[in-house]
């Protein structure tokens, strides 16, 4: 699933999630070596150094089916131009 991350001082990066439970995210950015792990403390995503930011968008690749995955990491979104709740 790709998705766009927004941190707190506005900037935006795309990434692909790679695997998500209630309270933690693997990402893979584009710009980084390395996948980076985000963590949900107190109902805010937080990065490994503790910047909180916010899932701006996920959006499923062609043949994913979102049907089941979970509301607490996945907020409403927006998604080829509509809107779909993940559950």
């Amino acid at each position: 699933m790709r998705m766009t991350i927004r941190f707190e001082g506005g900037s935006r990066i795309e990434a692909v999630l790679l695997a998500a439970g209630r309270e933690r995210m693997r990402v893979a950015v584009d710009s980084e070596r390395d996948t980076i792990e985000l963590q949900k403390v107190y109902g805010v995503w937080r990065t490994e150094n503790g910047e909180a930011l916010e899932i701006e968008a996920m959006i499923p690749m062609a043949g994913m089916d979102v049907s089941g995955f979970c509301a607490a990491v996945c907020p409403v979104a927006l998604a080829a131009g509509r809107e779909f709740s993940c559950c």
